[in-house]
Parts: C-alpha cells; structure tokens; sequence
C-alpha cells in the first residue's frame, strides 16, 4: 500500500511540474474517480485534518467533501471514456487542489520526511568577519561567536532537543540540563554535552574540528563511525581530522584558545598560516603571501586592542618577513596585506 501511494505522489509531482504524460493524467482520473481512490483521498483527508491546528469546534465531514467534490467532476454517463476524459481536463485545478492538500502534502510532510519529524524553520547567528558576537539561547546558555561563524538551530529549540549546527568559532557556556543534552554538529563531527564549558573551532578552511574543554565533560562522536566515541577532560585538546576521521587528544593551555572571546588573541609557535587565517578574520583584511617561504616561519604575539598595522610591525620585528599595507580607500574591502620573505 505504502509503494503504490508512493507511486501516486511521483504521478503527481510530474503533474504538477507539467512532465505529465496522458497515461498519467489517465491514471489520476481513474483512480479519482474509483472506489477504492476515493477511499484513500477520504482518509488522508482526515489524517491531514488531525496533523494541523484548527479550530475544532468546526465541524469536518470528509465524507461530505469528497461528495461535493465528486459530484462536481463526475462525467456524465453514455460518453465515451475520450470524451470524459476531454471534459476532465478543466477540472485539473480542482484535482490538483483535492489530491494536492489530501495527499501530496500529507505524504511529504510525514512519509517522506526523516523520522517523520515535521519540517521547521532555523533561526541564524551570524558574526562577520572582523566581528564577535554573545547570544543567549532559549535554554540560557551562552555563546560567543568568534569572526567569520555562523550558528544556528531550530526554533523549537529546546522543547524536545538541544541541537545546534555550527560553522566557525565559538565558544559555550551550557546550561545544564540530564535529560537533554546539547549537541553541536560540525560536519560529521558532534560534540555532545549536559553542563560544561567549552570552545569549538570548525572554520571550513581548516579541514578539522578542533574542542577545547574548560570545564565539566563532553563527549565526542561521528554521524557515521558508531566506534567514534571520545571524552574529553577540563584542559585537553582534540583535534579532529574531517578527511582522515581521526582524532588527537592533548592537554593543552585553554586560555590560548578561549581568549579570543574577551577580545584577546594569543599566538605561541604558531605555523604563519594559521596566523593568517586568524588575523584575516580578526580585522577582515586580506593577506597576500608573495613567496611561500613566509609560510616557514612562526609566530608568538599577544594581541588585544592593537591595530593591524601595529600587529605587522610586530611580525616584522619578530619574523623574517616584510609587510606592505596597502590602503584601499575607495573599495568596502579593506586594507591588501602583502607579505614577502626577508
């Protein structure tokens, strides 16, 4: 029964795209019109009635409509089945509504749709480059989004589940709660928690998925590795490979990675790559690398309310490496950094 409703619905979805064939529109008109068609659409009409809010002290009598319906496009008796079915034709908008509504949003909506969950709407965070943000959550827990994130999760959040989609940096502070754990997707990676603090890195550019613990626990997994199941202490580290599907777990110093949050970005014996990145985001500039051997270098440096130019000064002094600025007044995309090997 399942399949041959299935069926109907592709029939459908080709009428209503206008890839219809006659064979098509014949079988709709049959099925319409026959016994068993009209006791199909009679109780998906009253399945759609009981799937959505209405006021129930208006009466529905399915049996009523499917009628009045009928009667409307009944073909009269003694033509011919070519004839009926010339006739038919002007009734499409009055089939495509009945069918429309009783089946083909009704079998979308719940065969077709994951776990038979009923489609919602996300609601977005975003922080631009050379932006930070603090949001408050449904739950109350908080979140800062570091340059260059975006968050976002449902808008029952936290009626039946604590989901959140993350691409960025950001990091949580989470209201606790046992019988709903909050859960952060970041590719096939999800950090699974109850009560804790901690710091998620998942820019797509990076090819991985880094979470700094500060405190409480959280528990790492993968959408399609059921033997990925990591926990992490207060201090330690993991990174998470996207391509390889590998992890590496380490303690580490969390400040250097939460202090972005108060406005603060520490640098110690980092690749000039990763340097890039940061202060690409963090002042929504562009870096141009001229020679690739500036990648070979490494930097340590403390940044809180300096300016970029006074950031490349600093790298100058400390790094064999020259920085031109070039200042673009006329264009919204800000200063071009180029930087070449001493």
């Amino acid at each position: 029964m399942a399949k041959m409703k299935l069926n109907k619905i592709e029939t459908l979805r080709r009428f209503f795209s206008k890839s219809d064939t006659t064979a098509d529109l014949k079988n709709l008109f049959l099925w319409f019109n026959s016994e068993k068609g009209h006791s199909e659409i009679n109780h998906d009409l009253d399945h759609l009635w009981q799937s959505i809010e209405i006021d129930e002290s208006i009466p529905v009598n399915s049996q009523k409509m499917m009628a009045n319906i009928r009667k409307g496009i009944q073909p009269k008796k003694g033509r011919s089945l070519k004839t009926n079915f010339l006739r038919f034709v002007p009734y499409a908008a009055m089939l495509v509504i009945t069918i429309g509504f009783s089946v083909l949003f009704y079998y979308t909506r719940i065969s077709l749709q994951p776990n038979n969950s009923e489609i919602v709407s996300y609601t977005s965070v975003i922080a631009e480059n050379g932006q930070k943000s603090k949001i408050i959550l449904p739950d109350s827990s908080i979140v800062w989004l570091n340059s260059g994130t975006t968050l976002s999760y449902n808008t029952n959040f936290a009626e039946n589940s604590r989901n959140i989609n993350l691409k960025g940096q950001a990091f949580f502070q989470v209201t606790k709660n046992k019988k709903m754990p909050l859960i952060v997707h970041c590719n096939d990676l999800s950090v699974k928690v109850l009560g804790t603090k901690f710091d998620v890195n998942a820019y797509p550019e990076t090819g991985k998925v880094s979470v700094v613990l500060e405190s409480g626990s959280v528990q790492l997994l993968h959408n399609h590795i059921k033997s990925f199941n990591y926990t992490l202490k207060p201090s330690e580290l993991a990174d998470f490979d996207i391509a390889a599907k590998k992890v590496a777990i380490k303690n580490t110093d969390i400040q250097k990675f939460t202090s972005w949050k108060d406005g603060i970005l520490i640098f110690k014996d980092d690749p000039m790559k990763q340097v890039i990145e940061k202060l690409e985001r963090w002042y929504n500039i562009k870096i141009d690398v001229s020679d690739p051997e500036v990648y070979n270098s490494i930097f340590t440096g403390t940044i809180s309310n300096e300016s970029y130019e006074q950031i490349f000064k600093l790298i100058e002094y400390s790094c064999p490496v020259s920085c031109e600025i070039i200042n673009r007044p006329e264009s919204t995309l800000g200063p071009k950094i180029i930087l070449t090997k001493n």
